[in-house]
């Protein structure tokens, strides 16, 4: 090894692959911002001219689930380089994300029968 010269890292890049990865990145900026300003917005507006009483609080919360995954997928495919990998390690990546997914809906419906089963314990 020769530690007289510098690293080269992305150094090797030419100015088209910079420019189009420069291009990429500021896309991806745009929509994560423009996602972002929408699920403000659709917070702010919901609880300040909301006169339903909370009838469509699941519609909102569902809402900015998906809004949520899109930002996590333009994150993890842009800034994590996942989109220009092999089908494998994508999958390797997304599984465990999967699996955290199913994990907080499991256990919001086990926490759910948990407190029903209590208020029927505490009636006898």
């Amino acid at each position: 090894m020769n530690f007289d010269e510098p690293v080269q890292g992305h150094l090797h890049w030419d100015d088209n692959e910079y420019s189009f990865g420069k291009k990429e990145a500021v896309k991806t900026i745009a929509i994560l911002s423009a996602v972002t300003v929408i699920e403000v917005g659709i917070a702010i507006s919901y609880d300040a001219f909301s006169t339903d009483g909370g009838k469509y609080k699941w519609a909102i919360s569902l809402l900015m689930a998906i809004f949520s995954v899109v930002k996590v997928v333009f994150i993890m495919g842009t800034f994590m380089h996942l989109k220009h990998e092999k089908k494998g390690f994508i999958l390797s990546c997304l599984l465990p994300f999967l699996f955290l997914i199913w994990a907080i809906i499991a256990f919001t419906f086990e926490g759910s029968s948990w407190e029903m089963m209590r208020g029927w314990l505490n009636a006898f």
